[in-house]
């Protein structure tokens, strides 16, 4: 075996960079969404006070992830991933439940959600077992087995209410695409997706009779293809099943306030002083920061909490009202680069394992980065994802620094050629 020299302090500094930067954009933002509550700054009731103890929590489990072997993380993803699994069982009978979602322990008053740590885990072990079998994306029983490694948990987290962060797991399959899978998979998804989205906008009958046109077109231009005809009409069966499964979706899926919330997204005006008073306070608050905005602390409804959930879910509309649209596109444009490195440095890892790992974690920051700042901008439903490093809470941002310390980890094993 070749020696293994690691350069973990030499680590990627334009990486580390973007996380110290998104860091310090996080905690002056929850520090300006809390500074009328009247709590002393180093009151354990002060949520920016809070965020900057689990920062510090972060820098040593930093250091902690700095002196773990290669092999040793290699060797955790399965340990990992099936006590990830039992606590989110057992958290559907001993959690405490908060905003409708029976996902959180809460030991002398520290909370802890399971579902952020499973990321961590799903992650982990999908990288071992990509790495260490002979999977073929080709195959449609191989692809269901590997994607039961991200559907049980996200499963589970369903049955616990939160639909959110079960959606996160599906972010999975861009890895998938990475490693092989057709990219016909993501058409189909994609076109089932805009169809599902379109029978809430257009009377159903209608998108029945345009479906049904471009089949028999189809039909007709490839009538000396059986192959085509064949796939074609199995694509009309499933438009149809989408159709048809929108009501049961959004009446036995979605919980009351989630199917409210996608109502609103279609008519922002059904509901503006229940569910679309989230979405309506965001975006005026964003719209109010102009093009420089008003000023560290000085933003009107970031002062007097018209913005529910500020600290978490809408913690964008706090920098879109105080720094306006420059300090917004300087944000966004951090972020960008961010995860633009994780993918290139993911791209150029010669370890199958690490280079899966990448994707995996890049798959779920751009999930939380689009979605969550899609929410504040009234472009998706509120489904309650945090915005990673940057929102409030201690779970979530445990988490998403763990995937990061762990993968620059890897990234500084060079060789990145293990012998196993």
């Amino acid at each position: 075996m070749r020696k293994i020299e690691n350069n973990f302090f030499s680590n990627d500094l334009i990486l580390t960079g973007g996380y110290i930067m998104l860091l310090f954009f996080g905690f002056i933002s929850i520090y300006s969404s809390q500074n009328t509550d009247g709590y002393n700054f180093l009151s354990y009731q002060n949520e920016s006070f809070k965020q900057l103890m689990w920062i510090s929590i972060c820098l040593i489990i930093f250091f902690a992830v700095s002196i773990l072997e290669y092999r040793f993380i290699f060797d955790l993803a399965i340990p990992l991933y099936f006590i990830s699994l039992l606590l989110l069982i057992l958290v559907l009978f001993f959690g405490q439940e908060v905003n409708n979602h029976s996902s959180w322990f809460n030991f002398f008053g520290l909370k802890f959600q399971p579902s952020e740590f499973s990321k961590f885990s799903t992650a982990l072990l999908l990288a071992k077992v990509f790495d260490s079998s002979s999977i073929k994306l080709n195959n449609l029983k191989s692809v269901f087995l590997v994607s039961l490694i991200f559907i049980i948990p996200s499963i589970i987290i369903l049955i616990q209410g939160d639909t959110g962060t079960a959606l996160v797991y599906f972010s999975f399959f861009l890895v998938f695409l990475r490693e092989g899978l057709s990219v016909n998979y993501l058409i189909l998804f994609l076109s089932m997706s805009i169809i599902f989205i379109l029978g809430l906008l257009v009377d159903i009958y209608i998108l029945y009779i345009v479906i049904t046109i471009i089949f028999l077109v189809y039909v007709g231009v490839s009538i000396r293809d059986i192959r085509k005809i064949i796939n074609s009409s199995i694509l009309l069966v499933l438009a149809i099943l989408v159709i048809n499964g929108q009501g049961f979706i959004l009446n036995n899926v979605l919980s009351e306030r989630q199917k409210q919330r996608v109502e609103t997204l279609v008519n922002p005006n059904l509901d503006p002083l229940g569910s679309g008073w989230n979405i309506t306070q965001s975006k005026i608050a964003i719209g109010s920061g102009g093009f420089t905005g008003k000023g560290f602390l000085k933003g009107t409804q970031t002062g007097l909490n018209f913005v529910p959930i500020q600290s978490t879910d809408f913690i964008f509309s706090v920098i879109g009202e105080e720094f306006g649209f420059i300090g917004s596109f300087f944000f966004i444009t951090i972020y960008i680069i961010f995860l633009y490195r994780i993918l290139f440095l993911s791209e150029n890892q010669k370890d199958r394992f690490a280079r899966v790992f990448g994707y995996s974690i890049f798959s779920i920051y751009l999930f939380h980065f689009s979605v969550n700042i899609s929410m504040t901008l009234g472009l998706f439903p509120v489904i309650g994802i945090p915005l990673p490093f940057v929102s409030y809470g201690g779970s979530s941002l445990l988490s998403f620094s763990l995937l990061l310390f762990v993968f620059l980890k890897l990234n500084s094993v060079k060789p990145s050629i293990l012998a196993r």
